[in-house]
């Protein structure tokens, strides 16, 4: 449910980006009736049972765009992830890492853009019961296998791993209005966003996670030792890969841009740590 309401609070496309994912629609033979620029960023969500083509295209002849490129510029949801067929999850490392998917068929290659943000939902064990349910009879060793077919490289390529916990019944049935309407969350991520792009234009990027990972580690945008002391820590004793510690410096930026800060801190690289590593709850 929340990954379905993810593009509701991504701003719309620019007109550069709905024109890229209009034409992936249209060589897919999926636009919408009356032609229009696709503006809202789309959301893909294939079944478990998707094969590697239906994911990172393919087809007879020349290739089509799959599912990981038909999300371009959205959200890609693979619920029950470890469902998925190992080989088709691990083919969206490449897309993920560059961007990109290159596919090479007899009849020629085709290259279609693939910059999405995926969402891997799993339950905990094959029986999906919480951890610590007393009905669950699953072992340690079927609980290990069940989440171990989400492959290491393949997660070391996910920002943000969180534990939901279950919802007890005192919390389903109270009325509060604690929560955020999409259209506040909405407008804090454009706001975001906006100063991501002034901060990278003159680079040619347009957002945090589009940034080549030496960029941020280099003058003028590295940040102060005692800032990273944790992040070098994690880094040396390998419990964080070099991927990972560009992807934390990413997500740190974009926690100091969602609070309207200029530069991250020492506590956005600890939360950056807690979300990248699973260990925030």
């Amino acid at each position: 449910m929340l990954a379905e309401r993810l593009p509701s609070v991504l701003p719309e496309l620019p007109d550069d980006a709905a024109m890229e994912v209009t034409s992936l629609h249209s060589i897919a033979g999926l636009l919408p009736s009356g032609g229009q620029l696709i503006r809202r960023p789309p959301f893909q969500a294939p079944h478990h049972t998707a094969t590697v083509s239906a994911l990172v295209g393919g087809g007879s002849g020349l290739a089509r765009p799959g599912a990981v490129s038909l999300a371009h510029r959205g959200v890609l949801l693979l619920d029950e992830a470890p469902e998925f067929d190992r080989r088709a999850l691990d083919a969206l490392r490449q897309p993920l890492e560059h961007g990109r998917v290159r596919l090479a068929r007899s009849r020629g290659t085709a290259e279609y853009p693939a910059q999405v943000q995926l969402v891997l939902a799993a339950n905990p064990c094959p029986c999906a019961k919480p951890a610590g349910d007393v009905s669950c009879d699953c072992t340690p060793l079927a609980r290990r296998r069940y989440l171990g077919r989400l492959s290491g490289p393949l997660l070391d390529r996910v920002d943000i791993q969180v534990t939901v916990r279950p919802v007890r019944a005192a919390e389903l049935v109270q009325v509060s209005s604690d929560g955020e309407p999409s259209t506040v969350v909405a407008g804090r991520v454009a706001t975001a966003r906006a100063a991501a792009r002034e901060r990278w234009s003159r680079l040619g990027q347009r957002s945090n996670a589009e940034l080549p990972g030496p960029v941020l580690r280099r003058p003028p945008w590295c940040l102060p030792g005692p800032v990273i002391r944790e992040l070098r820590a994690r880094l040396d004793r390998g419990s964080l890969s070099a991927r990972g510690f560009d992807r934390v410096l990413r997500l740190a930026w974009t926690i100091a841009d969602l609070d309207g800060r200029q530069r991250p801190d020492a506590e956005d690289i600890r939360e950056a740590i807690g979300l990248c590593t699973g260990e925030a709850l």
